[in-house]
């Protein structure tokens, strides 16, 4: 199926993001299968949650956290591209974290965006992820969240 042909929508560039989290995982999933279907450019954004706070606490925890995002995006990249997407990651450091989703969105002229309903945060159980209502309340362009 051609990109023009695509019955989903008509964007060419579309963008995950993810944490590593079981909802975004169904995120990326999902991603990649609108990408397939409609030849579209996937972009997968880890954006990092540097509170200046976490870095009094460990001044080592930004390494860590930088290391643990660049695992989550090797595996997503090869999820995807063992698919035939055509896509390009990025690592941000954000606070807060939808700050980077909008950011990255705005500068790659990004039409879709998928998002998982929640992340890692505890508090996610009880209501839609912060930072996905976040993104929603901020961006211009379409917002697709994948419930798990």
């Amino acid at each position: 199926m051609k990109q023009k042909d695509c019955a989903v929508m008509r964007h060419e560039r579309m963008l995950v993001a993810t944490d590593g989290s079981k909802h975004s995982a169904a995120a990326l999933d999902q991603a990649i299968g609108l990408a397939k279907a409609c030849q579209c450019k996937l972009f997968i954004l880890h954006a990092i949650d540097m509170n200046p706070e976490y870095l009094a606490i460990s001044p080592k925890l930004e390494e860590l956290m930088e290391k643990d995002a660049a695992l989550i995006l090797e595996k997503a990249k090869k999820k995807a591209t063992e698919a035939g997407i055509v896509c390009e990651t990025i690592l941000d450091i954000a606070d807060p974290p939808y700050k980077a989703i909008v950011q990255t969105a705005k500068k790659q002229k990004i039409d879709l965006i998928v998002m998982g309903t929640h992340g890692k945060n505890a508090l996610a159980k009880l209501v839609m992820g912060s930072v996905t209502r976040q993104v929603i309340g901020h961006i211009p362009c379409a917002v697709m969240v994948v419930p798990v």
